[in-house]
């Protein structure tokens, strides 16, 4: 066999093979062997089949398996010797069978970048909330939980939820009927107009709002408001605390521990960026796609111009911070143990078996290495406490994170 590259992109490669016909001889005995072992044919018992009978009558089968093992076999030979990583499923272009047999390869792979001084690395530490305002956000959210919802017979306010039938019409006709719409008067979700037009609306009452396109009509079914529960001892119990300051003391201690953990993220989120600005190379596209539609799926959008503006620079980034880490934890030889993976599996009651446990360990194994390779990074990392304070909005930005 030999092989051109026609194509030598940094993620893209294509290669023209051509390898003498002889060639395919072993690979059509494999096969032979292989039917004869299982082949079941009427008066002969199994095993015991002609090689000949086995020949002729899985002539074509035979031929097909065993150009995919020499071409298979030939891509894997050239992965070898070029020391590439793949990173798509390989795409036949055209196959020329003769003497020789041609074909023409298509593939995507890892491109072969350095990385070095990735210990070491300064960062600052932000300093946390105030305990003042965690407690308050706490607190706010505990109420929330437990807030009452009552029926009001009106005026409705904002954040009251209306429930009312609604009719659109176009050109004095109704195009759209809706019953037991729910709403919560302010949500933008809704046109600024409807949102208006609730404001002081009353139980039973009809009222008709007009728009650029539309005239909606409105029958105002139910108005409830939420009401929060006060701070105080009752308060306490239903959450099985003696009284308020017991349910303070331990509410404080959690948003304190948990702040602890949000600031060590930042810190990671920090080495991630600074390492994404410092090694930079082409990811490839198709593993940038399979992360794209990761998001979307998570997030239970659909692809749209506005998403891709959105996500796709995201799932390039924490493609590439994968590779790097991947990179790293290679040089550093930071490995995951099998049983630490299948404690993880087993504690996520995962159930294995033997069509999925390959792929299951190694999608754990990759992700329970990448995180020990994060922790390696911040352990060795120089940690300035010379940090801002975060803003609220700032401490809350999940959209920011490489890391995932």
């Amino acid at each position: 066999m030999d092989y051109e590259i026609a194509v030598d992109n940094e993620c893209e490669k294509e290669l023209q093979v051509r390898a003498p016909a002889a060639e395919l001889e072993p690979f059509i005995e494999n096969e032979v062997n292989d039917l004869q072992k299982k082949a079941a044919v009427k008066g002969y018992r199994k095993g015991r089949v002609p090689r000949d009978l086995i020949k002729s009558k899985y002539r074509d089968n035979i031929r097909a398996n065993a150009l995919n093992d020499l071409i298979t076999d030939a891509y894997l030979k050239v992965l070898k010797e070029k020391n590439w990583q793949p990173a798509s499923r390989v795409e036949l272009l055209n196959l020329e069978e003769g003497d020789p047999i041609q074909f023409r390869l298509r593939f995507q792979v890892i491109p072969d970048f350095q990385i070095e001084n990735y210990s070491g690395l300064e960062i600052m530490k932000e300093q946390p909330l105030p305990e003042e305002f965690l407690f308050e956000q706490g607190l706010n959210s505990l109420r929330e939980r437990f807030a009452e919802i009552r029926e009001i017979p009106g005026p409705a306010v904002v954040d009251n939820f209306v429930t009312l039938d609604l009719e659109i019409m176009e050109n004095g006709q109704v195009k759209e009927k809706q019953s037991d719409v729910a709403i919560r008067i302010g949500d933008r979700n809704f046109p600024d107009e409807i949102n208006r037009a609730l404001v002081g609306s009353q139980r039973g009452q009809t009222k008709e709002v007009k728009s650029e396109k539309a005239v909606y009509r409105l029958t105002i079914k139910k108005i409830e408001e939420k009401v929060l529960p006060n701070t105080n001892d009752e308060f306490a119990a239903k959450l099985n605390f003696k009284n308020y300051e017991e349910l303070k003391a331990k509410l404080i201690e959690d948003l304190k521990h948990k702040e602890e953990h949000r600031v060590e993220d930042e810190m990671k989120e920090s080495i991630a960026n600074v390492l994404l600005e410092r090694v930079r190379f082409n990811v490839p596209k198709i593993l940038i796609d399979e992360e794209y539609d990761k998001i979307l799926k998570k997030r239970n959008i659909p692809d749209s111009d506005s998403a891709r503006e959105q996500f796709q620079g995201v799932a390039e980034r924490r493609i590439r911070f994968n590779l790097i880490l991947d990179k790293i934890s290679q040089k550093e030889n930071i490995q995951t143990p099998d049983e630490d993976i299948q404690k993880t599996i087993d504690a996520l009651g995962i159930a294995l078996n033997e069509e999925n446990r390959e792929e299951i360990t190694d999608y754990f194994r990759n992700i329970m290495t990448r995180e020990k390779t994060i922790d390696f990074l911040y352990q060795h990392a120089k940690i300035s406490e010379k940090g801002k304070i975060l803003s609220p909005k700032e401490a809350k930005d999940a959209n920011r994170s490489v890391r995932h």
